[in-house]
């Protein structure tokens, strides 16, 4: 890489990664974006998914952009991507952004969503970019998530977000920020879960404020 530090943008389960065109974009001066697929989410279905082997992906999405350490920005499945890559190769982040991630996600609300997806016609699921069997291992991989005995050893700056009108992440967005030492909470005002398409300048203008700071420390 050149002399600019390397921001990963990781998406959300619905999206892909032109959602982040409009970050990218608006980066600030010293920082350069990219928005790679979350490895091993086009495959999903084909067998179980797993989120701390999709990390481990992104290792060779930062050797391929020669980069040592990076700083990571991810909403809904990308933050819970990013905070395993955190956990597991701490050495490799520079820092977090986690928008509208999950610590734990409750066992009933993930297993309603799970009963949405299987009564989806298949067109509609494959609409959105996966197919009903590719959403349900995803699905199931988030459900067995539980971050909370190892969130105090995440020790780079980071920034927690989550929409005002996102209400299922709110109690998560509030636990990553209790648990992660020194970590900053930002809940956004009238913004949803998908806010970085919903507000893109909203979204570019807290994520650059942040790296900004960061640059300055």
């Amino acid at each position: 890489m050149t002399g600019e530090q390397l921001v990963v943008f990781l998406h959300a389960l619905g999206a892909w990664p032109d959602s982040w065109e409009h970050q990218i974009r608006s980066l600030p001066d010293g920082f350069a974006g990219i928005a790679p697929p979350i490895p091993g989410v086009a495959e999903a279905g084909q067998g179980p998914y797993d989120l701390a082997a999709a990390a481990r992906g992104l290792l060779t999405v930062l050797d391929e952009h020669g980069a040592e350490r990076a700083h990571l920005c991810g909403l809904s499945l990308g933050a819970m991507v990013a905070t395993h890559l955190a956990l597991d190769h701490p050495h490799r982040v520079a820092s977090l952004v986690l928008s509208g991630s999950q610590v734990a996600p409750n066992p009933a609300v993930m297993a309603v969503q799970r009963t949405v997806v299987r009564l989806l016609p298949r067109r509609v699921a494959t609409g959105l970019g996966l197919t009903k069997a590719g959403w349900l291992a995803v699905l199931r991989a988030v459900a067995d998530t539980d971050f909370r005995p190892r969130l105090h050893e995440i020790a780079v700056p980071a920034l927690v977000l989550c929409g005002s009108r996102d209400v299922a992440n709110l109690p998560a967005a509030r636990q990553l920020a209790a648990a992660i030492p020194g970590a900053e909470l930002q809940v956004i005002r009238g913004a949803g879960h998908t806010w970085n398409v919903q507000m893109p300048d909203r979204f570019s203008a807290v994520v650059g404020d942040f790296y900004r700071r960061l640059a300055r420390a």
